[in-house]
């Protein structure tokens, strides 16, 4: 019996070995080190912090261009401040900062910025609405002497960006133009076993580990297709040799925030307090840009569009400058976008990113 006790010790000490061997390997091949001219991390006042991730225009002193407007580019859920800023041929930061640009990345609580013991309990929609965007604005105002800010919000980045304007966390007088990028106003619409899920009670809610899966999953990530995939990007949008080293930016997502979610998902509405978010956008006056994906499951184009209904609808009789975008092939665009895909599709430079700087320069 011991003699089994030990065998099946050392084939678990091998299997322990080798799987961080596999990470390490896999780790080291497909991250890409990105260069930023600052970074900034600032404490938040619930405990918690963020970070501010700078990419200056090219060839020009930032000293003497202090009043240029900057722009704040907001991640989404299960990722980091690389969601906009994968890999240097597919990234909206550089290609606005290559368009003469004074670029932003906020990394919010949610995106890693704390890995200790506890952490996760202090990630939750309302304190990265009431602390960490509000925070990440006002960090970038102050180091650059601007009076405004263009927001460029991905998926989640976007949400809080909704809940901060409706609940007055956020100012909307800091900000000179929006670019909403696939931002539900609603979620869950296709997310499996739905029913099952929000009769979770809260505190069974568990966090969901994908930092270690992602990575140790990257090599395979273009190797058959599963409902996981299609649920998170059209991958026939995506050129090969990109998805993995896109997994590599993945964080896990908190039970708190889970929570948060499922209470979205089971009330039908984002909210805080009970209160729809989408409703507090009807005052807003702030020229916006929104892109959704006809093919994106995680925000489906008629959740977005909710957002951008109400964006403004209180002077419905005068002329607000808002856009709506619908990426699809009919459309006009190269492909039906997912979700992901907003950030590294194919054509993206051509159907986002130009459309995107466009719009901010004129």
């Amino acid at each position: 019996m011991t003699g089994y006790v030990i065998v099946l010790a050392l084939a678990a000490l091998l299997s322990f070995v080798l799987a961080m061997a596999h990470y390490v390997f896999w780790t080291r091949r497909f991250a890409i080190a990105m260069d930023y001219a600052e970074h900034h991390r600032i404490e938040t006042p619930d405990g918690s912090a963020i970070e501010l991730y700078r990419l200056p225009p090219l060839g020009i002193d930032i000293t003497t261009h202090r009043h240029a407007t900057p722009v704040l580019c907001v991640h989404g859920i299960g990722i980091d401040h690389r969601n906009n800023d994968m890999i240097p041929q597919v990234s909206l930061a550089r290609h606005l900062r290559e368009a003469g640009h004074d670029v932003w990345l906020l990394r919010l609580r949610s995106g890693g910025t704390s890995r200790r013991f506890g952490h996760g309990r202090k990630v939750r929609f309302r304190t990265m609405a009431a602390h960490d965007v509000p925070l990440g604005i006002a960090g970038v105002l102050e180091r650059t002497g601007a009076p405004q800010l263009d927001y460029v919000g991905f998926s989640m980045g976007g949400m809080l960006l909704y809940a901060g304007l409706a609940t007055r966390a956020i100012d909307p007088a800091l900000l000179r133009k929006v670019v909403i990028l696939g931002s539900p106003a609603r979620v869950g619409q296709h997310v499996p076993f739905k029913g099952l899920l929000t009769r979770i009670p809260a505190p069974l809610v568990p966090p969901l580990p994908l930092r270690l899966g992602s990575r140790m999953a990257a090599f395979a990530a273009e190797w058959f297709g599963t409902p996981i995939h299609d649920l998170v990007y059209n991958a026939g949008n995506v050129d090969r040799g990109i998805a993995g080293r896109a997994m590599m930016t993945i964080e896990d997502i908190p039970g708190p925030l889970n929570v948060d979610f499922l209470s979205f998902i089971r009330r039908g509405i984002v909210h805080i307090d009970g209160k729809d978010v989408a409703e507090g956008l009807r005052d807003v006056r702030v020229p916006v840009l929104f892109f959704a994906g006809a093919r994106d499951r995680l925000a489906p184009p008629e959740s977005v569009r909710i957002a951008f209904d109400n964006w403004g609808a209180l002077y419905e009789g005068e002329a607000i400058d808002k856009t709506f975008v619908l990426l699809a092939k009919d459309a006009g665009s190269a492909d039906d976008y997912g979700h992901g895909d907003l950030a590294i599709g194919r054509s993206a430079k051509k159907d986002i990113f130009e459309p995107v700087e466009r719009f901010l320069a004129r």
